[in-house]
């Protein structure tokens, strides 16, 4: 009797690519799940009171620090480790490249003009001046949206894997690759 062959399902050898993947995934739906949090949140609420400025950045903080925060760490590290494996690979592929740099040209700025526009709405709440919190909270409102737009841009790049112009090999090429590399 033989035994049932799998012709549609996993197959043996895939190694910890998929357990890395798996969490990268579901890190990266928490992160942009988190943005877009953010983002409704913002955009749905319009305080007027000093109270209502308060719980309003204390809910967006806490959402930055408890989801937003720890999904990024974990993307980065799950991404890192998935990139160790084919480093070569990896860097020869202009989708990678031009995801790191999007992400690099993007987010980090992001993350600076954030973080220095909650810190000085706080400071402007603190000192009862919510006109110019309300000024502040309205540019992190836009900061926040173009996170997660440019979080779209590199969800779509990371998934389509476009050639941006880089030609395929083809199988003359895979198999003169390795008696180039003797």
């Amino acid at each position: 009797m033989t035994g049932h062959k799998n012709k549609h399902g996993r197959r043996p050898g895939r190694g910890i690519r998929p357990w890395l993947l798996i969490p990268k995934i579901l890190s990266i739906g928490a992160l942009f799940g988190g943005f877009l949090a953010a983002a409704v949140l913002l955009h749905a609420d319009a305080p007027q009171t000093h109270t209502q400025w308060t719980d309003l950045i204390a809910t967006i903080s806490t959402l930055f620090l408890r989801l937003i925060v720890p999904a990024v760490m974990c993307v980065i590290l799950f991404g890192v480790l998935l990139f160790l494996q084919h480093p070569k690979t990896f860097l020869k592929m202009r989708w990678f490249r031009v995801k790191v740099v999007l992400l690099v040209l993007t987010l980090t700025p992001l993350h600076l003009t954030g973080r220095w526009l909650i810190d000085h709405a706080r400071l402007a709440l603190e000192s009862e001046d919510l006109g110019r919190v309300s000024e502040l909270m309205g540019r992190f409102t836009f900061t926040v949206d173009m996170a997660v737009l440019a979080i779209v841009v590199v969800i779509v790049i990371g998934r389509h894997k476009p050639r941006l112009g880089q030609r395929p090999k083809t199988l003359a090429d895979q198999r003169s690759a390795p008696a180039a590399n003797v």
